[in-house]
């Protein structure tokens, strides 16, 4: 462990190689750099349940120092970490299929689940509920290569790496997300078609 050491000017892979050491210290700086990112991209990810993304962002925390040892040299650490936070969306997707099949087989009817209901009423509001629910219909490969590219504003070739896809496949489907979003959105477009 390094004594009075600033973290703040070392890379995230040299603060990976520290905290694969045990640094506690080291690891505190990323969960820094990168705690309010990664929950952002699960806000996003989970249908905008805050708790849910809290929750998600502490395990995936949990699971980076859990797997410090595994994390090796050449890999670039922002790309590791949406990784591991892409594969934490797809098993919550499957257990949510699993759960709404159980519950279609208990007959239980999607009027009995009432949707939160917007109080303000005006454009911007109402304009920024019909884009989340516009990007809950997008398939989760959709939505996951939507919200890398537009909200963390990361590379064709970064977010294919996260992905384990090649890059024209993300560029498809950036392309059908933003069909299906232009689709779902024309009613603001102010431009006549």
């Amino acid at each position: 462990m390094r004594i009075f050491h600033s973290y703040k000017q070392d890379t995230d892979e040299e603060l990976m190689r520290w905290v694969s050491k045990g640094d506690t210290k080291a690891f505190e700086e990323l969960y820094l750099r990168y705690a309010r990112r990664l929950q952002g991209f699960f806000i996003r990810m989970l249908g905008y349940d805050i708790a849910k993304a809290e929750d998600f962002t502490q395990e995936l925390f949990l699971k980076v120092y859990e797997s410090r040892s595994a994390y090796g040299e050449g890999k670039i650490f922002s790309s590791w970490a949406f990784s591991m936070a892409y594969n934490l969306c797809k098993n919550e997707y499957r257990h949510q299929e699993v759960v709404e099949n159980h519950e279609a087989e208990l007959k239980v009817t999607s009027s009995d689940i009432e949707e939160p209901i917007f109080e303000q009423l005006y454009d911007r509001a109402v304009f920024e509920t019909q884009l989340r629910e516009s990007l809950q219909k997008l398939t989760g490969e959709q939505l996951a290569a939507f919200t890398l590219r537009y909200d963390e504003e990361l590379s064709i070739p970064e977010i294919a790496r996260i992905l384990v896809c090649p890059e024209g496949t993300v560029k498809s489907r950036l392309h059908y997300a933003l069909r299906s979003l232009s689709q779902s959105l024309s009613m603001y477009n102010p431009v006549k078609q």
